[in-house]
């Protein structure tokens, strides 16, 4: 891979995995350190990188998981809240409504959440999660529906 596409790749795809990163840590500076570590072994890792079906985005962000599951198994399980971290790719929702999604996503499944997180914070496809969670794509869009389908419930319950 030639400069140009590495920072192409660079350029696509770390707004994209940072958005994930603080969405899923609420933490920004923990979000950075594991941004940085998941491009240094991605980097690393890049000679034996090969496209068997997995894309590199799907690859970077399986690298980033594996990193934030790292860091849990030190230590750190609880997930802050923090209101601050709204400003990524998120819509522009009122602070009530970035609030109730919050409340809604940590009332979900480690999975689900992680889903939801993966398809609409992170933009990736369907195809590339269902690579991710090592699932084919038809089970990938149905854990996806019913991940939404419980979040509908949970916000309809809340109103």
């Amino acid at each position: 891979m030639n400069k140009e596409n590495l920072e192409m790749l660079w350029d696509t795809l770390t707004p994209k995995l940072y958005g994930y990163l603080v969405n899923t840590l609420r933490d920004r500076n923990l979000a950075d350190d594991i941004l940085q570590a998941t491009w240094l072994k991605a980097l690393e890792a890049l000679p034996r990188f090969s496209d068997r079906g997995f894309g590199f985005s799907a690859w970077l962000f399986a690298i980033a998981r594996n990193e934030c599951r790292q860091h849990w198994r030190k230590g750190d399980r609880e997930i802050p809240f923090d209101e601050n971290v709204h400003d990524t790719k998120e819509a522009d929702f009122k602070t009530e409504d970035k609030i109730l999604v919050d409340q809604i996503l940590m009332r979900l499944s480690d999975s689900d959440r992680e889903l939801i997180r993966l398809r609409f914070i992170a933009d990736l496809s369907l195809n590339d999660i269902a690579k991710l969670f090592k699932i084919n794509p038809i089970t990938a869009r149905v854990r996806m529906h019913r991940a939404l389908s419980t979040a509908r419930s949970l916000f309809i319950k809340q109103q």
